[in-house]
């Protein structure tokens, strides 16, 4: 970490590796196209890279600081989409993520299915509690982790992500509903 304040590009690229990935499926499930969620995590290093480099406050913890900095990016991007009156959405990202064709097509087109009925319902939540969702489930983050990402508290994190998960399990129920009603 020191070594990226002495500006090595080097120390930069190790930090881009491990979090670029991360940053980008973050961002990916907050967006409508594999195409912003690209051009948001460029953006997202770019701003960390300037900041970096004008010597400002230290980050104490990376991590949480390239989470935020993506949080911000990615109601900025609503902000000006708003303003530009641009309300698409995709509701099939997920089934656009590879899968493994070592399973069988039966097994790939349950799993496909399963992951659209969890992006849809995702979609029907708060934005509160789908971020918890992604921060915890998807991405794999701690309590105190996301804690420090969401700057609140763990006990405000635990509750939130207690919610979302009874949320997000009313919504399936909801959609596996309407589905068996067809």
């Amino acid at each position: 970490m020191y070594r990226l304040y002495d500006r090595d590009p080097e120390a930069f690229g190790e930090l881009y590796d491990n979090y670029a990935p991360r940053i980008y499926r973050y961002i990916y499930f907050k967006v409508a196209t594999r195409f912003e969620a690209e051009d948001l995590t460029a953006e997202v290093f770019l701003k960390t890279w300037e900041y970096v480099h004008k010597r400002e406050k230290r980050i104490t913890s990376f991590q949480a600081f390239v989470y935020r900095l993506a949080r911000n990016i990615v109601v900025d991007h609503y902000r000006s989409r708003v303003q530009q009156n641009e309300h698409n959405i995709e509701d099939d990202k997920l089934t656009n993520i590879p899968v493994p064709s070592e399973n069988s097509s039966e097994e790939i087109l349950i799993r496909e299915t399963d992951m659209a009925a969890v992006q849809t319902a995702l979609q029907k939540l708060k934005e509160e509690y789908r971020e918890a969702i992604v921060l915890r489930y998807i991405e794999g983050y701690s309590i105190g982790e996301i804690a420090k990402i969401l700057e609140k508290s763990k006990g405000a994190v635990r509750v939130t992500t207690h919610r979302a998960v009874e949320a997000l399990k009313n919504e399936l129920e909801t959609i596996e509903s309407t589905i068996q009603k067809k």
